[in-house]
């Protein structure tokens, strides 16, 4: 993708998948990539209208999605001091420092700070468990897939 505000937004089903072999690569200062997977409604048989009632008045019932709500600060600093080598310090300047930052410039943080060995990498925490509690606290948004490809 390119341009100044290229988006890529895919709406699916829970029970499809995406295709394996696609790439996706996102340039430009606002490129945008969101997946949104929604519930499927339960598979019932088809039912006749009732009388007076066409075939395209009833309504079927909708999609199911689970609304996930962002932890807390407070929840997600003590998951964080853990890969913070359990300095509360750091990790509360690394959350000040983050709030609204781009996507990009946070992955570059946790770079610079992985090399100044403020981050712990035991076990690649910085590739899986960071990129969880970041997206869990809706701090950084994007996919995870996004995030291995800019965290070193």
């Amino acid at each position: 993708m390119t341009g100044r505000n290229a988006q890529y937004v895919e709406h699916r089903g829970v029970n499809a998948t995406p295709d394996g072999d696609r790439e996706i690569r996102m340039e430009g200062e606002k490129a945008v990539y969101t997946e949104y997977a929604y519930g499927q409604p339960a598979a019932r048989e088809k039912e006749e209208p009732a009388a007076g009632e066409s075939a395209d008045t009833r309504l079927l019932p909708s999609a199911v999605a689970e609304c996930v709500e962002p932890i807390s600060e407070e929840d997600c600093l003590e998951r964080l001091k853990p890969i913070f080598y359990n300095n509360e310090a750091d990790a509360r300047l690394f959350m000040k420092e983050v709030a609204g930052m781009q996507p990009n410039d946070i992955t570059d943080l946790v770079n610079r700070w992985v090399q100044e060995k403020r981050i712990s990498d035991y076990g690649y925490s910085r590739k899986g468990a960071l990129w969880s509690i970041l997206n869990d606290a809706g701090i950084y948004k994007k996919s995870k897939q996004n995030w291995c490809r800019r965290v070193f």
